[in-house]
């Protein structure tokens, strides 16, 4: 009994300091630009990518993610945001690039991945079309953050 006591005080000992360091993090994320002015011209969405580096390279994990969790819990509210604060007036401006830079980047893409996946893996160029396909999606989030301005 005082052994499987002692091994719960560790998990919730080891539990509590990895929690604690995302909360750092996470702070730090929220607060670093608010105080030092250089940190404004980098992207949100980009600084929260960089902290998410950071805590996977300490390996920190604090519950396990499911693909599909994030598709139903994560995703649509970031989609919301990113459209509720999309200025329509600049994207109407800028629609001729932006297309040209989705169309013609995702197109670019997979053909990279599919090219790369025939020739290094020796799988059929259909296959390979399809997991380039599979893989070259872009990030609404970040595009839409890039094109509005948000963090210049």
């Amino acid at each position: 009994m005082a052994i499987k006591s002692a091994i719960l005080e560790v998990v919730i000992e080891e539990n509590l300091k990895q929690f604690l360091l995302v909360l750092l993090v996470s702070l730090s994320v929220a607060t670093l630009p608010q105080i030092f002015s250089w940190f404004r011209r980098i992207p949100y969405t980009l600084l929260v990518v960089i902290a998410g580096l950071i805590l996977a390279l300490v390996d920190v994990r604090l519950v396990n993610l499911s693909p599909g969790l994030i598709l139903l819990i994560f995703l649509p509210p970031l989609l919301f945001e990113a459209a509720w604060n999309l200025k329509w007036a600049e994207l109407k401006q800028d629609l001729v690039p932006i297309c040209l830079y989705a169309i013609v980047g995702v197109v670019i893409s997979i053909a990279g991945v599919a090219i790369s996946l025939n020739q290094i893996a020796g799988l059929s160029l259909t296959t390979a079309l399809l997991i380039g396909a599979c893989l070259s999606a872009t990030d609404p989030v970040s595009v839409t953050a890039s094109q509005s301005g948000i963090g210049n």
